[in-house]
């Protein structure tokens, strides 16, 4: 049994491209199901383009917030059991809304599910099977989540669809040390999940992870290795343009708020989590020393085991202005300038995600 599904839709200045997302998502959604706008200030004629939709979408207007802020919006007056989520400048692929209720319908044991996208670029043309060039994990889908099975034995593929495989299982541990979903893939059962169904909005980006990490705690997931949807490279803003001081603060803040308060998840896994905890540490306060500020770079390192790698202890003890100088040198700017692991989060040329765009 399939259910129907509440899209939501956060904008905000981009009346030269919401139409595309919105078309893509109403061309595949049954009667039942209904797709939310929600306008976070727009000033650009976004909402004269919204207007025309007439009672074929609900438009929500509201004050300039955020994505997190405007997705929380959208899954509160959602009113159907599935809820799945779109950026106004990207595009869901035909067959997608249907693929994934399929995939909920037939296996009652998973929360969500989430699938492959590919990149569209004007400079870079169509990257596809994107999700891997960001995880950056070399394990296949069968180490990571789970034996696959064929799509093909849950159900008819639509029309022009190659068989792929779907992959269910427990996401916790990958989905703390890397990243796995992307926002406009992703179909959740909007009761059974509550309260993990929110997005933060008090950190710089990043926050949909906060949202990711409750899920992958709270319930299985499905991955669908398939591509359901097209994330869109372009030169408007974007809230992904990040410095590592946001991304390393958002990303700490939580992990400590949501994996580090698991104890269920701590009691099996507390060495990964304080790896990745201290691995971040690291991150920030090599951006501290290149900003100058020696104090938090300081705290941040002694919060490391043994007080961090040695070169960064040297580095928090010389003067600034020395370090400046030392860090024109290229070999020692590419050390201490390292983004580790957190540049896979950040997409090649435009992030997938909300850290990310609206």
């Amino acid at each position: 049994m399939t259910e129907a599904v509440s899209v939501v839709i956060p904008t905000f200045n981009r009346a030269h491209l919401v139409r595309r997302a919105v078309d893509s998502v109403l061309a595949q959604c049954w009667s039942a199901d209904e797709v939310i706008v929600v306008d976070d200030g727009s000033t650009d004629g976004t909402s004269a383009i919204l207007a025309s939709y007439g009672n074929r979408i609900r438009y929500i207007a509201q004050r300039q917030a955020g994505a997190g802020h405007a997705r929380n919006a959208g899954i509160r007056a959602a009113r159907n059991p599935l809820v799945a989520f779109l950026d106004s400048d990207d595009e869901w692929l035909p067959a997608k809304l249907e693929m994934q209720r399929t995939v909920l319908g037939a296996r009652p044991d998973v929360l969500f599910c989430f699938s492959d996208f590919r990149g569209c670029d004007p400079r870079d043309g169509i990257v596809h099977q994107f999700l891997r060039s960001w995880h950056g994990d070399p394990r296949s889908w069968d180490q990571i989540l789970g034996p696959g099975m064929a799509y093909s034995l849950l159900a008819p593929l639509p029309p022009g669809q190659n068989d792929f495989q779907v992959h269910i299982g427990d996401l916790s541990l990958p989905e703390m040390q890397s990243a796995y979903i992307s926002t406009i893939t992703l179909v959740v059962r909007r009761e059974q999940a509550g309260d993990a169904l929110h997005f933060a909005e008090d950190v710089g980006t990043f926050e949909d992870l906060e949202c990711f990490g409750r899920l992958v705690l709270r319930g299985r997931a499905a991955y669908l290795d398939c591509e359901t949807s097209c994330n869109y490279g372009h030169e408007s803003p974007r809230l992904t343009d990040a410095k590592t001081l946001i991304t390393t603060t958002s990303r700490l803040m939580i992990l400590e708020r949501v994996w580090g308060k698991d104890a269920k998840f701590l009691s099996r896994y507390r060495n990964e989590y304080d790896k990745a905890i201290a691995e971040t540490l690291c991150v920030r306060a090599r951006a501290y020393l290149v900003a100058g500020n020696h104090l938090l770079a300081r705290e941040d390192l002694c919060r490391l085991p043994e007080g961090g790698p040695w070169l960064d202890r040297i580095a928090a003890t010389l003067p600034s202005p020395l370090l400046q100088r030392l860090l024109r040198f290229r070999k020692v700017a590419r050390g201490f300038t390292s983004h580790y692991a957190l540049a896979k989060r950040e997409k090649l040329s435009d992030p997938p995600t909300s850290r990310n765009s609206q």
